[in-house]
């Protein structure tokens, strides 16, 4: 072993074991997805109901990713030398307590905090989640098991909006809570599915490659450019950091912005916006597991691009629909196109990522796009309360809603188009594992 790298490379589980663990994970992912599913598409209006704006939402939004960003690679880095399973279980147990404290703030101001830390619990659960799910798996079916894994956080996605603006109108409309009072429903109801979730990773879940525990220092230049990596390698890996800090801002810079669109577009209910946007994520979930799959034959580089061009491009044709059924097609692309470009892009980043550093530098791709979402998040929402409704003589719908969508559809499409002249994916060799 060179001097400096951490060896994870003595296998804890055999094959079979090795894919149970992948289905435990997706499991987890489904129930922690589920969870932020249910609070998401009701967290503007929570935050409007808290005497906010579109600014203040992509503030908040900003917390959140700003400490998931300061901490990811730091929480990689301990899994590589402690192992995967304690650090996410502890953070599913931070995401239990947090859930809770998101009704205690009377103003938006107090969100701030809760946001941060639920930051700090995302950094310790989902890169070292994704880190274990590579740990059991071999190179040539990565793309099938991250496929597995995108599918269930996004059938989390898609059944967290209908529970969430269930609990919502039924706690509104027919317990005789006021709005403020029926938002503390759903957080309730998270708490609860997050310590499922932690019973879940004690239980079942289990560490796939032997950690050292070795102390190791971080340091940034030895992250960027990591010993021993061959130079082409490296540049491809450098080219994955600028893409990730780029999808971040251009994800972030409109996701809060969805439901504003729609509430001012169409004039739609906070529980109606929560069924919609889960109907669209409904369609996403449904191609992600074999769009994984096909990756794995006809390449990773191949599918990653062709989703990422298709959401993009519905991105920036969303606030130009003029009626709510195009909105909703458009919605449902944006939401297949991810699908399929999500699981292919994390299994070409794991064929390039050495294996002896993955949990950090996996954590260190995390903050990329972390760093891109704190910039593209307050940006897009500035953006917003600046020029929405603003039809700067032309004529509908082309208004200045479409601004922060114009954009993160322009930096999308560039970021995409910069992989794929740039980077070469290598085809991993066959096994029968």
């Amino acid at each position: 072993m060179e001097h400096g790298l951490i060896d994870l490379s003595s296998p804890l589980l055999d094959a079979d074991a090795a894919r149970r663990n992948v289905n435990y994970l997706a499991g987890l992912d489904f129930i922690i997805s589920l969870g932020f599913g249910l609070i998401l598409p009701l967290f503007p209006t929570y935050v409007e109901l808290l005497g906010g704006g579109g600014l203040e939402v992509g503030i908040l939004f900003s917390s959140f990713v700003l400490t998931r960003a300061l901490f990811a690679t730091t929480f990689g880095n301990l899994s590589d030398r402690l192992g995967r399973k304690p650090m996410i279980l502890f953070g599913t147990i931070l995401y239990a307590v947090l859930a809770i404290l998101f009704v205690i703030p009377n103003s938006w101001v107090g969100l701030i905090f809760v946001r941060g830390f639920q930051g700090v619990a995302s950094a310790m659960v989902w890169p070292v989640t994704e880190a274990l799910v590579i740990d059991s798996t071999p190179a040539n079916k990565r793309g099938a098991s991250m496929g597995k894994i995108v599918m269930a956080s996004n059938l989390g996605f898609v059944v967290g909006p209908f529970v969430g603006g269930s609990l919502f109108i039924l706690a509104s409309e027919y317990m005789g809570y006021t709005d403020q009072e029926a938002f503390r429903l759903p957080f309730y109801f998270t708490a609860a599915l997050s310590v499922i979730a932690a019973i879940l990773v004690w239980r079942k879940v289990t560490d796939a490659k032997a950690a050292d525990r070795t102390k190791k220092k971080l340091r940034l230049r030895e992250l960027i450019r990591p010993e021993g990596l061959e130079p082409k390698r490296l540049r491809h890996l450098k080219i994955l950091y600028a893409n990730a800090m780029m999808e971040g801002f251009s994800f972030a810079s409109i996701g809060p912005l969805v439901v504003l669109f729609l509430a001012f577009r169409f004039s739609m209910g906070a529980g109606v916006i929560s069924i919609l946007m889960g109907v669209a994520m409904g369609l996403g979930a449904l191609v992600a597991l074999p769009s994984g799959r096909l990756a794995d034959r006809v390449g990773k580089k191949r599918m990653f691009v062709m989703g990422g061009y298709v959401a993009f491009i519905a991105t920036m044709l969303l606030p130009l629909s003029p009626v709510l059924a195009v909105v909703v097609v458009m919605l449902a692309c944006r939401s297949m196109a991810f699908q399929v470009s999500s699981p292919a892009l994390r299994a070409l980043q794991a064929d390039i990522v050495p294996e002896n550093v993955r949990g950090r530098l996996i954590g260190l791709l995390e903050s990329m796009t972390n760093m891109g979402s704190v910039i593209g998040a307050p940006l897009g929402g500035f953006l917003w309360d600046t020029f929405q409704g603003r039809d700067f003589g032309l004529p509908s719908p082309f208004d200045g809603t479409m601004i922060p969508f114009l954009l993160s559809g322009l930096v999308g499409i560039f970021t995409i188009s910069m992989v794929h002249f740039l980077v070469h994916e290598e085809t991993p060799p066959s096994s029968n594992d």
